[in-house]
């Protein structure tokens, strides 16, 4: 288990590691165990198997950027796409102006012009994938209403340790999003997420069995490791932005400074380093690497050579500063192309169950 925290919550859900021999996809986040686990393995499988199941992730329009914590998400919506008979998308606009004071106007247009286009940069198909904006989708209402009736206070208080308003309409809001595309299409959703959200699914399962008014699948969550925070403790978080690079990062300088004091596991002084090697489990820079690079040989390399104690926290500091730099160029270009696409109508909008009926219809 790579990480303490990690082993704790699975131990406290009940749910325990996937093997990659276990799922029958190839990806790297699966061969380096960054997808580590699900609820369930058994129905993840078979999902995988058949390929009948939507893959859904939600944009959460708070921020002008995403960083690479999310960057993660959207590689694990990829890897899952892969076999899927399609993919959603969703703007959690509804959510964003409850628990973030973020108005519906402002939503918009952070996850017109950045988030898509960057989501789009980052792999995303267009051709393949479905959007739609909480505000807008109706079906996605009446769901969070059913939901409202069928879950307690007591339950709410359970998940989130509270029961303030704005926790419970964002609740019941995902509910709807993870559902919404089961009213036109018979199959599991696969919803890659952290795995501090597990509680959030199970609720979300509870309620899948007790609803009298929907026939829905139970919807299955795909877990993924968190990038490290640069400061060596918790995650990527957009709230303390000295703890994450953002996509992109324009500012070079800025960028080498922020990657230069990320936590280290090498060993000082340098003489203890070249014969104990650096602690790759609390490094950084190289966990980074982990996530962004899909050359195992390079990576393996880089693991040796630093692990060995022959490359120095310095020179690891040094190639993942060049590698984001070089990315960040290429993605800056991309984003303003995609941008482009998105304001000439270049992606699927729908707003209710009918309107994803026909889109479904047409990328089949």
């Amino acid at each position: 288990m790579e990480n303490s925290r990690e082993a704790k919550l699975l131990e406290e859900f009940g749910l325990t590691e996937l093997d990659p021999s276990e799922l029958p996809i190839d990806h790297y986040f699966i061969k380096r165990r960054i997808i580590f686990s699900a609820r369930t393995k058994e129905e993840l499988r078979s999902a995988l198997t058949t390929s009948e199941y939507y893959v859904l992730t939600g944009i959460m329009p708070s921020h002008d950027r995403i960083h690479l914590g999310t960057m993660a998400v959207v590689e694990a919506v990829k890897c899952f796409a892969s076999k899927a008979e399609f993919t959603v998308l969703l703007v959690a606009d509804l959510e964003s102006l409850s628990t973030r004071n973020v108005g519906l106007e402002e939503g918009r247009r952070i996850a017109l012009e950045n988030h898509i286009p960057t989501y789009l940069a980052l792999g995303i198909d267009p051709e393949e994938t479905i959007f739609y904006f909480q505000s807008d989708n109706i079906d996605v209402h009446r769901i969070a209403a059913d939901a409202a009736r069928e879950i307690t206070l007591s339950e709410f208080r359970a998940v989130y340790g509270n029961a303030e308003p704005s926790r419970i309409v964002s609740s019941l809001y995902q509910i709807g999003d993870v559902l919404f595309p089961q009213l036109v299409c018979d199959v599991p959703g696969v919803i890659p997420v952290g795995l501090d959200q597990d509680p959030h699914l199970r609720l979300a399962r509870d309620y899948v069995r007790r609803t009298p008014y929907f026939q829905f699948k139970p919807i299955i969550g795909a877990y993924i490791r968190d990038v490290p925070s640069l400061r060596g403790e918790g995650k990527m978080s957009k709230s303390d932005p000295y703890s994450a690079i953002f996509i992109p990062e324009d500012d070079a300088q800025e960028l080498r400074r922020k990657v230069f004091k990320a936590f280290s596991g090498g060993r000082e002084p340098i003489e203890v380093h070249r014969r104990l090697g650096a602690n790759l489990e609390v490094d950084v820079p190289y966990q980074i690497l982990r996530f962004l690079m899909r050359d195992d040989s390079e990576l393996s390399r880089i693991e040796e050579e630093y692990g060995s104690g022959r490359m120095l926290s310095g020179e690891i500091k040094e190639y993942l500063f060049n590698y984001l730099a070089d990315m960040m160029r290429d993605l800056k270009e991309r984003i303003d192309q995609y941008r482009d696409l998105v304001k000439r109508g270049g992606v699927r909008f729908v707003r209710n169950s009918r309107e994803l009926r026909d889109e479904i219809a047409s990328i089949s």
